[in-house]
């Protein structure tokens, strides 16, 4: 079975979605992310970065 990733919101990395060490649930929803500077970015303005990403996973 292929790994689920999804893209880091802050820097655009994919992250694999099993192996994440940083996330951020956000109006339901898990958000994954590479590193906690990207995390806290995304937890201080969040709808900053949900603009063009949405259903971006593989």
């Amino acid at each position: 079975m292929a790994e689920q990733q999804e893209m880091d919101r802050v820097c655009g990395m994919w992250i694999d979605m099993k192996e994440a060490r940083f996330t951020s649930n956000y109006k339901g929803e898990t958000y994954y992310f590479c590193a906690q500077e990207c995390k806290d970015k995304f937890d201080q303005s969040p709808d900053l970065y949900m603009k063009g990403f949405e259903g971006r996973t593989i």
